[in-house]
C-alpha cells in the first residue's frame, strides 16, 4: 500500500514539474489544459491511495460523497445545458442580430437536445449490430468532444492568469472589425483601453515607453483600416502619437501577428524586441499558439468581454482550434470509429 501511495506521489511531483515548465517556458499551447487535468486526476488517485492507507473511513466516505457530488452536477448539467444555451442565444440575438456567429448556443442547445433523446429513449431502429457500432461511435465521440472542450477552456482560463513583466518594447492590439465601417465597438473598444492600460502602467512602474501597434486591416464593409481607426481611438485617451504605429493590411490574427512582427523588426532594426499582444481575453489562447508556431516571442494578454457574447465566441475559438489541429483529431475520430466497429464485431463474434 504504502509502495503504491509513493509511486503515485513521484507521478504527482512528475506531473507539477512538467506543468510548471510549460507555464513559465511554453504557455503558447492548449497543452497545459491537459497538463493541468492530469494532474488533477493524479491528484485524485494520491487521495484515494493516502485513504487507502491511512484506513479512515469517514473520510473516504467524505471523499466517495464529494465525488459522486461532482459527478452529479457534471451529469445534470450537461443533461440541461441546452436551457442556459437557449437563453444566452436569446440574449445574443437581441444584442447581436440573428447571425450564425450569434446561434452558435442556438445550434448546439439543438444539438444537446438531439443527444438527450438518443441516450435517454433510444430510438434507432436497426438491427442490433448496427445499434451497436452506432450506440459506441456516438459514445465515444460525444465522450472526446467533451473531453476536448473541457480541456480546451481550462487553457483558456489559464491562459489568462499571465502577469507579464513591464519591460515590453511594443504592445500589439489585435483588430476585430468596425461598426459603421469606421466606429471602434465596445470589444475592440475594451481591447484598446486593454492595450493603453498597460503601457501606462509599465511607463509608470519603469519609466519604460513601449510602443502600441494597432493591427487591423480594412475588410469589404468598412470605409477605412481598423488600425487606423484604433490608432485614433488611442490618440483621443492621450496616447502620444510618437509611441504608435499601425498595421493597416492584415486580414486575419495570423496576418495581424506576420505583419506587426515586420513593422517591429524594421522600427527596432533589431530581432529580440520584447512583445506582448492585446485581444479578448476568449481570443488569447488561440493567438498565443499562431504566434508560438510563427515564432514569434509574443504572450497575449486578455480585455474584458461581455458575459453574453462569451459563450458563441467560446464555441468560435473551440472550433477554429479544432481546424488547427485537425491532423490530431481526424487520427482520434479514425480510432474511434475502428473501436466502435471492433466492438460491433465482436459483439457478433461473442453472440
Amino acid at each position: 500500500m504504502l509502495s503504491g501511495l509513493l509511486t503515485m506521489l513521484g507521478i504527482q511531483v512528475v506531473l507539477l514539474v512538467v506543468l510548471a515548465t510549460y507555464l513559465i517556458k511554453k504557455r503558447n499551447t492548449s497543452v497545459i489544459g491537459w497538463l493541468i487535468n492530469l494532474n488533477l486526476l493524479c491528484f485524485m488517485a494520491l487521495l484515494f491511495e493516502a485513504l487507502v492507507v491511512i484506513q479512515n473511513v469517514l473520510l473516504a466516505a467524505i471523499f466517495a460523497i464529494l465525488l459522486m457530488a461532482v459527478v452529479v452536477i457534471v451529469g445534470g448539467g450537461l443533461i440541461f445545458s441546452f436551457v442556459f444555451l437557449f437563453i444566452n442565444a436569446y440574449f445574443a440575438w437581441k444584442r447581436e442580430g440573428r447571425s450564425l456567429s450569434s446561434s452558435l448556443t442556438l445550434i448546439l442547445g439543438i444539438g444537446v437536445i438531439l443527444v438527450d433523446i438518443f441516450f435517454l429513449f433510444d430510438p434507432i431502429n436497426a438491427p442490433k449490430p448496427i445499434q451497436n457500432f452506432i450506440t459506441m461511435f456516438l459514445t465515444l465521440f460525444i465522450f472526446y468532444i467533451l473531453l476536448t472542450v473541457w480541456n480546451t477552456m481550462v487553457s483558456m482560463i489559464v491562459y489568462n492568469l499571465y502577469f507579464p513583466k513591464y519591460d515590453k518594447d511594443y504592445i500589439i492590439v489585435l483588430g476585430i472589425g468596425l461598426i459603421d465601417g469606421y466606429k471602434v465597438g465596445r470589444l475592440l473598444g475594451n481591447r484598446i483601453n486593454k492595450g493603453i492600460e498597460f503601457y501606462h502602467l509599465q511607463l509608470k512602474k519603469t519609466a519604460k515607453h513601449a510602443k502600441l501597434i494597432f493591427s487591423g486591416g480594412q475588410g469589404g464593409d468598412e470605409k477605412i483600416p481598423e488600425g487606423v481607426a484604433m490608432k485614433k481611438y488611442a490618440l483621443d485617451q492621450g496616447v502620444p502619437e510618437t509611441d504608435t504605429l499601425v498595421e493597416d493590411k492584415s486580414i486575419n490574427t495570423r496576418q495581424n501577428l506576420i505583419f506587426s512582427d515586420r513593422i517591429i523588426k524594421n522600427d527596432s532594426g533589431r530581432d529580440d524586441s520584447k512583445i506582448v499582444f492585446v485581444t479578448n481575453n476568449f481570443h488569447t489562447l488561440r493567438g498565443g499558439i499562431l504566434a508560438g508556431k510563427l515564432g514569434i516571442p509574443a504572450t497575449g494578454i486578455g480585455a474584458k468581454t461581455p458575459f453574453y457574447y462569451l459563450p458563441n465566441a467560446v464555441i468560435r475559438e473551440y472550433l477554429a482550434l479544432f481546424v488547427m489541429h485537425k491532423r490530431f483529431h481526424i487520427a482520434m475520430m479514425s480510432l474511434i470509429f475502428v473501436v466502435a466497429l471492433l466492438a460491433s464485431a465482436s459483439s457478433l463474434i461473442i453472440k
